[in-house]
């Protein structure tokens, strides 16, 4: 039997929905809901992805058990705990809470004491069922330049957020878990999980879901009702107003399409454990420079080349190392002015700059109140990083390399969503990512037509749009 947690979650449902046809074995997920709830959660869940099943097949391939992820034995009964341990063949831990700003007990309780139960679960079976962990790229936490590679696990850099922090001391506990039980396990950290699906309420969130309603609020309140909130007289602005707000102008973020990335980790699934020994020697990254990069290489002498950064934590990672890491991530990053200039083309009062020079001290009261629907989110403003892929890439030879985001699929997985928009909060949804979430991100982008695929920073100034972000240097 296979077993996953946080299967109603957007990467959890993508993951169930692939599974199930991968082959014909009986699926379990644990879930918080009561069964007959939780049925109906996990049949919207895997139709949002679009795969249709007949009912009565969906029912007898899928059971839901209720548990209590932080709790001892997941809240089972010995007897029941005993029975789930021993017929689970491999465990997928999906679930998470993945609020960047949540508190921090809960986001202990269930990120680090909940894969510590997992883990319990998986001791307690006869037979040594394989673990596949997902984790997120972010647990790289405040390093903002260079390459992180797939098998560094620190934090000497600190954490932007408690979400980060939490997941990797569950990526601590998976690592001291297999060294001590001697056990192989497979670590999956995706990037931000994207989607140009439309999303309807009550289906599984995703990253760019979560920003459109962020947007869609702001856009719905208009200029009169943030001024007001702000506190400045209206006489006193002119619009477009543009907000400066600390960041730097080459900022990238790495998105990554759901369908993609759960197809990558099937793949790296299916390789043995001996087979995933050694991988991550020769590193291939994804590019930092963004999709307004003239190129998707770096250049072997380029700073942000591979062959031009030591990994930090000045450990062997690899010696002896039981548990195989993989950066499930795009090969190009985009640009984040590219992505808030998408954001805001609704809001044609407004236009923003990103100003590496601004403290938050010397920020106007209306860019503070702005900056405050934009909590959690201002990590990514400073971000050159790039992750080491090599990994994946050896495990996922022969499969096609994710398309490029254009535009249109990010405006798509923005705009979709509007209709709910705020009815969902920020990293509410459950596994994932990385505020990610990721999690992880769906099939492949629209065609690349030039009037819909402007890669990020290439418009010739003077003609952007109302709303438009722009680098302030």
């Amino acid at each position: 039997m296979i077993t996953v947690t946080g299967a109603t979650g957007f990467l959890g449902a993508h993951l169930l929905a692939a599974l199930l046809r991968r082959d014909d074995r009986p699926v379990c997920a644990l879930v918080r809901d009561d069964p007959a709830t939780a049925r109906e959660r996990l049949s919207r869940a895997v139709r949002s992805t679009g795969a249709r099943w007949e009912e009565a097949e969906f029912q007898r391939r899928v059971t839901p058990v209720k548990i209590d992820l932080p709790a001892p034995r997941l809240g089972l009964s010995a007897e029941d705990h005993r029975a789930l341990a021993r017929q689970t063949q491999e465990l997928w831990h999906c679930a998470a809470d993945t609020s960047p700003l949540g508190p921090v007990a809960a986001l202990h309780r269930t990120n680090v004491e909940g894969t510590g139960r997992v883990l319990e679960l998986l001791d307690a079976g006869e037979r040594e069922a394989r673990l596949f962990h997902i984790s997120t790229a972010f647990v790289a936490g405040e390093r903002r330049e260079g390459i992180v590679l797939e098998d560094t696990l620190e934090e000497r850099y600190g954490f932007a957020t408690l979400y980060e922090e939490s997941k990797y001391r569950a990526e601590v506990l998976v690592r001291d878990w297999s060294q001590a039980k001697g056990r192989p396990a497979v670590v999956f950290r995706p990037s931000l999980l994207v989607t140009d699906r439309p999303a309807r309420t009550g289906e599984p969130r995703h990253w760019l879901a979560v920003q459109a309603s962020r947007t869609s609020l702001l856009g719905r309140q208009g200029p009169a009702l943030v001024l007001r909130a702000s506190g400045v007289p209206a006489e006193d602005v002119t619009f477009p107003y543009t907000a400066r707000v600390p960041g730097r102008p080459d900022a990238v973020v790495n998105l990554l399409q759901v369908d993609w990335a759960v197809a990558a980790m099937l793949r790296c699934a299916a390789r043995e454990p001996d087979e995933t020994r050694g991988v991550g020697g020769a590193k291939s990254v994804n590019n930092p420079s963004g999709p307004s990069s003239p190129s998707s290489h770096n250049s072997p002498n380029s700073p942000n080349s591979p062959n031009s950064q030591d990994d930090p934590s000045g450990l062997d990672r690899t010696s002896g190392l039981l548990v195989t890491t993989y950066h499930v991530s795009h090969p190009q990053d985009s640009s984040v002015p590219w992505l808030m200039q998408i954001a805001l083309e609704s809001c044609d009062w407004l236009d923003v700059e990103l100003d590496p020079e601004l403290t938050p001290e010397r920020m106007r009261p209306l860019d503070r109140s702005l900056m405050r629907l934009a909590a959690g989110l201002d990590p990514y403003w400073w971000s050159r990083r790039g992750y080491d892929r090599s990994g994946l890439e050896a495990a996922t030879a022969g499969l096609e390399p994710p398309p490029e985001l254009s535009a249109q699929y990010v405006r798509s997985g923005m705009t979709a969503s509007s209709s709910s928009a705020g009815s969902a909060s920020a990293g509410s949804a459950s596994a994932g990512t990385s505020p990610d979430g990721t999690s992880p991100p769906r099939t492949s982008p629209d065609s690349t037509s030039p009037a819909s695929t402007s890669p990020a920073g290439t418009s010739t100034a003077g003609s952007a749009p109302k709303g438009a972000v722009t680098a302030h240097v």
